[in-house]
């Protein structure tokens, strides 16, 4: 799966979000709301990478194919959210740091965007 370079740049950010985010965590409030942060950011990780390859895929295909695509992707992401969400419930994280790490990987890749698309002024 061929993605582009500014995916990698929203990754990076995402991921020292959320590294500071678990460091904070675990000094203040301990290892066990610490990893269920981390599982958050890591399962918005992986649903923007996989966004960026379905928008690429869907880029290279005519017009009703790639709406097909995007709508399809969605449902998937959707439904691979709504498993991993079940998988921290199953292994007892807490649900509300898990939405936390979810939460601090959304405003990072939000930042990365405002900020190299010019429009963080406007965004804000």
């Amino acid at each position: 799966m061929k993605v582009d370079v500014g995916v990698h740049g929203v990754m990076r950010w995402q991921f020292l979000a959320g590294l500071a985010g678990s460091v904070a965590t675990y000094l203040i409030l301990g290892v066990a709301l610490a990893l269920s942060l981390v599982y958050g950011v890591l399962l918005t990780m992986f649903s923007s990478f996989f966004l960026a390859a379905r928008c690429r895929r869907a880029g290279e295909a005519d017009k009703t194919g790639g709406q097909r695509l995007l709508y399809s992707g969605a449902a998937m992401r959707f439904l691979g959210v709504f498993a991993a969400l079940l998988l921290a419930c199953w292994l007892g994280l807490h649900l509300l740091a898990v939405a936390g790490g979810m939460l601090l990987a959304q405003l990072a890749l939000f930042i990365f965007a405002a900020s190299h698309t010019g429009r963080f002024d406007s965004a804000v």
